[in-house]
């Protein structure tokens, strides 16, 4: 390829880039997001380790979620935003959930172990396998249809608090 083709193809690939970033795929920029904080509380004591999901009541909504810190306080973030963004006004119904696993290591052994593939090390997983996680958010709070948790976002003031209780 002679230097004068190279330069028009250059050319053409530098202004495809720029009318695709100027003319992008659909909405300039995306929908606007705002800040949204909270705090998740489990009879009066802050929950460390929850995640937090909003779940849009419309389309337009974005969902976004969060994770709480050892204060219960939480920040969101919407799918497909900088981090911390927030979510699109609107209603959103939520489930919050933390669940922890029991410590299994006594179950596992290494390849070195006189029992790796032998039935006793099948029982071993067996046992592994059944192991479940116990629930520390009580389960209904689990799932937005279930949980009974809401909130509106709106452009400011999106600060929200949900105490949650282990009684029905």
């Amino acid at each position: 390829m002679s230097l004068h083709s190279r330069a028009r193809v250059s050319l053409f690939v530098c202004v495809g880039m720029v009318l695709g970033g100027v003319g992008g795929c659909g909405r300039a920029g995306g929908p606007e997001v705002y800040y949204v904080t909270g705090v998740v509380t489990l009879d009066g004591e802050p929950v460390r380790g929850a995640s937090v999901r909003f779940s849009p009541s419309r389309p337009e909504g974005i969902p976004a979620s969060g994770m709480t810190q050892a204060d219960g306080t939480f920040t969101l973030n919407a799918q497909a935003a900088k981090p911390g963004a927030g979510t699109a006004t609107g209603e959103y119904a939520m489930a919050i959930q933390k669940d922890v696993v029991p410590d299994i290591s006594h179950l596992e052994i290494g390849s070195d172990d006189p029992r790796y593939g032998t039935p006793a090390h099948e029982k071993l997983v067996e046992e592994a396998m059944a192991v479940k996680p116990k629930a520390i958010v009580p389960v209904r709070y689990n799932d937005p249809e279930t949980s009974g948790l809401r909130a509106t976002v709106g452009k400011s003031g999106n600060n929200f608090r949900f105490e949650l209780t282990q009684k029905e």
